[in-house]
């Protein structure tokens, strides 16, 4: 098992921008990716896992604003990815998201299982 603790993450909407017609990572998707990384590399030091896995998002949102929580996976699964937990978000079978209450900040914590 394997706990994270992150940063309330971008919508999915914010983290691409098109620029001359291509689409790419946009600055605050890039600034969070930045700061996941390096935050998970502080609490994960183990080799990529490569089976199939179970993860569980809770998230707290900084703000009252309404927001569809399914919009707030990509940020995560892909620096998890971009960051070496796992070979590829493509080994995720069975993904909850729990919104929690609103606290100052936002804060996202991970929970990822190894599935038998």
């Amino acid at each position: 098992m394997i706990e994270l603790e992150l940063p309330f993450p971008p919508a999915v909407n914010n983290i691409t921008t098109v620029a001359r017609g291509r689409k790419i990572t946009s600055k605050r998707g890039r600034q969070y990716r930045e700061e996941a990384v390096r935050l998970i590399a502080e609490q994960f030091g183990g080799e990529p896992l490569d089976g199939r896995l179970s993860v569980e998002i809770d998230l707290w949102p900084p703000c009252r604003r309404k927001r569809d929580i399914d919009n707030y996976s990509k940020a995560i699964l892909d620096a998890i990815t971009e960051a070496g937990v796992w070979v590829d978000d493509e080994l995720v079978d069975s993904l909850t998201i729990v919104r929690r209450p609103v606290i100052k900040g936002g804060r996202c914590y991970v929970l990822i299982e190894e599935v038998a």
